[in-house]
């Protein structure tokens, strides 16, 4: 089975142990590798075109795309929060709809996003991709059931509050090796999570998607 130990990088393919993560547009699919696609907060500042949303869901459909996303909630950077939202709840219905995962960019939006998940409730897992955040504000979307994925840059205190079968780990656009990544997160936690976070993002990615 394809072993996957980041969940999530915008480094381009080949990516083998790798969830490579594109949009629409830039969705050419290389033998064996997976991705999310998703349409970024951020492209909200315009309006989204149908043939960005005919591509995206053309591309979500694709065998090796086993994600969706990212999608989610810039409170700083992106268009009005009601277009945010309506561009995201669009995402999550074709996630519920080909049941595949979520992964989400947030920004300053967790209470945002934890009452779409409230109200939505959604049946695919959702990941928070490159959390930063508090320890309390960890504890507030693991409890919601919300996984979390950490770059090399996040809040050491914060690390130890996620429960272990709700935790990944990414690269997204760092140059940081993944195994420093996981390395410095195993520190956190007194054992080697190396073994756990691979289990943990196929249980992520669901049984059905894991690729030999």
């Amino acid at each position: 089975m394809l072993k996957i130990l980041d969940i999530h990088t915008h480094r381009p393919a080949p990516q083998p142990e790798a969830l490579v993560c594109v949009t629409p547009e830039n969705f050419n699919p290389i033998e064996g590798q997976l991705y999310s696609v998703g349409i970024h907060p951020w492209e909200t500042v315009n309006d989204i075109s149908d043939d960005t949303w005919r591509a995206f869901e053309e591309a979500c459909r694709h065998p090796q795309v086993r994600a969706v996303g990212e999608c989610g909630i810039d409170l700083v950077k992106g268009g009005p929060l009601f277009k945010q939202m309506q561009v995201m709840k669009r995402q999550i219905d074709l996630s519920e709809e080909l049941h595949k995962p979520l992964v989400i960019h947030n920004v300053h939006a967790h209470d945002i996003i934890i009452g779409m998940k409230k109200d939505m409730k959604p049946t695919q897992n959702w990941l928070i991709h490159g959390f930063r955040g508090k320890p309390t504000v960890a504890r507030m979307l693991t409890d919601a059931g919300i996984w979390l994925s950490f770059n090399d840059k996040f809040n050491d205190a914060a690390v130890p509050e996620v429960p272990t079968d709700l935790l990944l780990a990414e690269t997204d656009e760092s140059s940081t090796p993944i195994t420093e990544i996981i390395t410095a997160l195993s520190s956190l936690r007194g054992h080697d999570l190396t073994e756990e976070i691979v289990n943990n993002a196929c249980r992520f990615l669901a049984p059905d998607s894991r690729m030999a």
